[in-house]
């Protein structure tokens, strides 16, 4: 299930899950735009790869799961050492 679909996820953290849906629609891919979309670990895979292009993001985390995975697409990256200093960076996949 899309972030967008679920009821549980606040719309702000659902952006890119809506921005891939708007895509598919707008470039003739209806049947990923579903709110629901049954996979395998490769389609899954290459959903991520796609949404990851299509939403700019910097990368994803893939929680561990049975029947279903949760897939988190995010941008800027900030670390924070153990002594408090902090470095952000952005990677580009142009």
């Amino acid at each position: 299930m899309w972030a967008w679909a679920n009821p549980s996820i606040l719309p702000g953290m659902s952006r890119d899950a809506r921005v891939f849906r708007d895509w598919a629609e707008a470039n003739g891919h209806p049947d990923l735009a579903q709110p629901k979309i049954e996979a395998d670990e490769k389609s899954a895979s290459t959903l991520v790869a796609i949404a990851v292009r299509v939403t700019e993001a910097t990368g994803y985390y893939r929680g561990a799961g049975g029947n279903s995975a949760v897939i988190i697409t995010f941008g800027s990256v900030t670390l924070t050492a153990a002594d408090g200093s902090v470095s952000s960076f952005d990677i580009s996949i142009d």
